[in-house]
């Protein structure tokens, strides 16, 4: 059975686990005391490494060729509309599928949110209409490809604006794992050897992340 990751040591001794000798350049990058539980950091740093990053890798490659925009949903406070069992030591935040609800009537939100589902559902009818989640009143969406053109999707104001994906998921940590692991598309099985410092015809979508 694996233990639950209850402390720094039980931190540790799981990334000793899982990525050898790289793992205290892993434990740089995501130092257990900068999130509110350890199991949180470890979330985080596997979240990274087998979903954030491998997107944003692959969002590359149609962006050579079509219009793509990369978005995150980082509303914390989002609904477990699903019901999923919560962890005391693990809060979901803004999980993967947490975002469903705002595009579609699947559950009651609040006032703020409520708002922030109305945004999104303008910003996907424009892009199914135009290719394009920009129109009258709702521009500075960037296509993907610069370092900032991720956009960040959150409850009230500030809450669409362009962030820096890579930089803030620990990308070059990630990437250069899996550059030299090239099997695991991941990169997570494969440790690096040194921390490191985003569907149509014409144009696509990516949902580049969620956020705890």
């Amino acid at each position: 059975m694996t233990r639950r990751v209850v402390d720094a040591a039980a931190y540790r001794e799981r990334l000793r686990a899982c990525f050898g000798d790289a793992a205290g350049a892993v434990e740089a990058a995501y130092p257990p005391a900068a999130y509110a539980t350890p199991a949180t950091a470890l979330a985080a740093l596997l979240s990274d490494a087998s979903f954030i990053c491998p997107t944003l890798r692959d969002s590359r490659a149609p962006a050579r060729h079509v219009p793509v925009y990369g978005y995150r949903f980082h509303d914390r406070s989002a609904p477990n509309s699903a019901g999923f069992p919560a962890p005391p030591d693990l809060p979901f935040g803004a999980a993967h599928g947490f975002d469903l609800p705002y595009l579609f009537t699947a559950a009651a939100l609040d006032p703020a949110p409520r708002a922030l589902a109305d945004r999104m559902v303008d910003h996907w009818a424009r892009f199914a209409r135009a290719g394009t989640p920009n129109g009258p009143g709702a521009a500075g969406w960037p296509r993907f490809g610069a370092a900032a053109s991720v956009v960040a999707l959150a409850p009230g104001p500030g809450g669409g604006r362009p962030v820096d994906v890579a930089g803030e998921h620990h990308c070059a940590l990630w990437d250069a794992a899996a550059a030299r692991n090239p099997e695991d598309r991941t990169g997570a099985a494969g440790a690096p050897a040194t921390a490191g410092a985003a569907d149509p015809t014409r144009a696509a979508a990516h949902p580049v992340a969620s956020d705890r």
